[in-house]
């Protein structure tokens, strides 16, 4: 048995969990932009559907815009978003508005249909979705689409809406920090999760930062956990 094992390493038959991720070596990823992100995931999966698990607004679409905006031209798609998107702040970014659809069905399952057919059109690069909630089936069907039409789907969850038996390709979830937005990778197919970090954007977005302070009169908002034991 060992001696197959050899046989089968010396050939770059086997691969071992100390070797670097395979995620990351894959071609299909489009960079973020933001090197500890993308040096331990390589990006958005792309064809490949992207969970982000979070409270709205505590950094999602910065994350993902650079990945989605990428220079080919093509559409990116943001089908029933909870609020009104920014066309100021798109051009603010360099993001053109000429590239952004908007689609706003009435219900969840006009939703996922938009999602799909969008995503394997071949005319968008990129699908973002607010999901109510997902089926596994439901997710399948996106992951066809999106290899279909090479497209990249995002989707936009919040955390009770999570489950762990959804066939996704990445699954991270996203918590304010003092300096940034820390990730939790939860799932990341061909690869096992790194140790939760922080994006640092102390210096890209230093208004969305409560640290460093030179303040002497603020106090920190007291965790969940502190409010629910006062």
């Amino acid at each position: 048995m060992m001696k197959t094992l050899d046989q089968l390493a010396q050939q770059h038959g086997l691969w071992r969990a100390s070797q670097r991720p395979l995620m990351a070596e894959l071609p299909d990823k489009k960079a973020t932009g933001y090197t500890a992100f993308d040096q331990r995931l390589g990006g958005l999966p792309s064809p490949g559907v992207t969970d982000i698990i979070s409270d709205y607004g505590v950094g999602e679409l910065r994350l993902v815009l650079p990945a989605l905006y990428h220079a080919s031209g093509q559409q990116v798609a943001w089908i029933r978003p909870p609020v009104g998107l920014n066309a100021a702040m798109l051009h603010q970014q360099g993001y053109s508005t000429d590239n952004t659809l908007l689609v706003s069905p009435k219900s969840d399952q006009d939703a996922l249909w938009a999602a799909e057919q969008a995503a394997r059109s071949g005319a968008c690069q990129a699908v973002v979705l607010w999901p109510s909630s997902l089926t596994v089936g439901q997710v399948k069907r996106l992951k066809l689409a999106a290899e279909h039409g090479q497209c990249a789907v995002v989707l936009l969850r919040r955390q009770q809406t999570y489950s762990l038996t959804l066939p996704v390709d990445l699954s991270v979830a996203l918590a304010p920090s003092a300096c940034g937005v820390t990730v939790t990778v939860r799932y990341c197919r061909g690869q096992w999760p790194p140790a939760p970090f922080t994006l640092d954007w102390r210096e890209q977005w230093p208004a969305l930062v409560t640290w460093p302070s030179n303040a002497e009169n603020l106090l920190a908002f007291p965790s969940r956990q502190q409010r629910e034991q006062a």
